[in-house]
């Protein structure tokens, strides 16, 4: 096991995690509920949180143990499911390109062109895609450019909120927002809105296959035994039985650290977007949806700062809604590799070639869907396809970690604490998923 290099220098994982976190659910879905329903829903958010930071942790610890991605882990549990798993992921990925027609919004009405917004949207959306796509074949290390852009969206999301929420009608509504936690009100919610509340719970963090690109932001920054693999795709190394257990410990002290910021401060972050819609959109009767889905929260920076407010809200939403493309492309585009190569290492001889080439597709597949609904719609679809997704990855987790890792080794045997941990968050979403069944399903 590598020596423990510090807590400041593993940080960066969790803030990836965080600033990709800082779209639908913080930016968009949480904001709509409470504009639309009042604190009635809240008491959902904070578990919302809370329930994801064992998975985020848990997959991140068999990347810290092994130094392979959590992928591998779950072909070495289970094959064939995993092959399964890996083909649902990739088509509920055809459509998050709608996170940045989201961001295309926000610069629609930033910058209009005169013509319809529909059209504007999307065409701001390709423009934005562009850039990408450029800055992701061109960059020699692509991890430490997408830690360094995501840093920057996370501080600047952070700071930009923390000055909304001081304008004065938001403080005076403090109080009750935060008491309706307390005060749960389900019977208000109409049917055609229990897709985006699933959205809210699923995106609320890193929801469905999302959270496995954790695994690869921690190879990349090279925590524990990934230090060794240096970010490669290849197969991992299992520390030795002579390994102090101390030395173990405070590589998983270190993980927790970095996952809990990504967690904890994207839920800091949601309190503030939903506090602010809930004392500036509720009262005014308006909320996030079809082509103004980012364009609406501008006005809690207009309280603030006049139409400069306004102006600098919409351009920081379209970043933050952006940089979900970015992150999510090049996570995909290794998470592809990284199986492939698993599968058949000989297929994939030049690696960097190959992911200039998957880059490229999944560039043009994003573009051929952007177009086919408003942005909310497809977030949601991929949302519901995410949900489902979350009881299979935590169920897959457990067999990882809980079952396959303790027969390679003792060193790799998980404590009470983390068994009980991620078997309460598995039993949570295998809850809410028969909840949402049962609810949509019935006459």
């Amino acid at each position: 096991m590598p020596r423990f290099s510090g807590f400041i220098e593993v940080i960066g994982p969790g803030i990836i995690w965080l600033a990709l976190a800082q779209g639908s659910g913080e930016l968009i879905w949480w904001p709509y509920l409470a504009a639309k329903y009042g604190g009635a829903l809240l008491f959902l958010l904070i578990p919302s949180a809370l329930i994801q930071l064992p998975l985020t942790y848990y997959i991140g610890r068999y990347s810290v143990l092994t130094g392979e991605s959590i992928w591998r882990g779950f072909m070495r549990a289970n094959k064939y499911f995993s092959i399964f798993l890996w083909i649902i992921m990739n088509f509920s990925f055809f459509w998050f390109g709608s996170f940045v027609v989201a961001g295309g919004t926000a610069l629609a009405e930033l910058i209009p062109l005169g013509i319809s917004r529909k059209a504007e949207s999307i065409g701001w959306g390709y423009a934005l895609i562009l850039c990408m796509y450029i800055i992701l074949v061109k960059s020699k290390k692509v991890y430490d450019v997408i830690e360094k852009i995501m840093m920057f969206v996370a501080i600047g999301t952070f700071l930009g909120l923390a000055i909304s929420c001081s304008y004065k009608t938001v403080l005076e509504k403090i109080p009750e927002f935060f008491s309706s936690f307390l005060e749960p009100n389900i019977k208000v919610l109409e049917r055609n809105d229990y897709e985006k509340v699933i959205t809210a719970i699923t995106f609320m963090g890193l929801g469905g296959f999302w959270s496995l690109f954790y695994s690869y932001w921690i190879l990349g920054k090279g925590m524990g035994m990934a230090k060794l693999t240096q970010g490669k795709f290849t197969s991992g190394f299992i520390p030795s039985k002579d390994t102090p257990k101390d030395q173990i410990s405070i590589w998983k002290k270190a993980l927790l650290l970095d996952s809990s910021t990504g967690v904890i401060g994207n839920l800091i972050t949601t309190i503030m977007t939903t506090l602010l819609a809930f004392a500036i959109l509720n009262p005014k009767g308006i909320f996030p949806d079809g082509y103004k889905i980012a364009v609406v929260q501008a006005e809690f920076f207009t309280q603030w700062g006049g139409e400069i407010g306004r102006k600098i809200f919409l351009f920081a939403s379209s970043l933050f809604l952006v940089d979900t493309w970015i992150s999510t492309a090049d996570a995909l585009a290794r998470t592809n590799i990284d199986i492939i190569k698993f599968l058949n290492e000989k297929i994939i001889e030049d690696e960097k070639r190959f992911y200039k080439i998957l880059i490229t597709a999944i560039t043009i597949i994003t573009c051929i869907t952007l177009p086919i609904a408003p942005p909310g719609e497809l977030i949601v679809f991929t949302a519901v396809i995410g949900f489902f997704g979350m009881v299979a990855i935590c169920i897959m987790v457990l067999l990882t970690q809980s079952f396959f890792l303790p027969k390679i080794s003792p060193t790799l045997k998980e404590s009470k604490i983390e068994k009980i941990s991620i078997i309460t968050t598995t039993t949570i979403y295998l809850a809410l998923t028969i909840i949402y069944i049962l609810v949509k399903f019935q006459r």
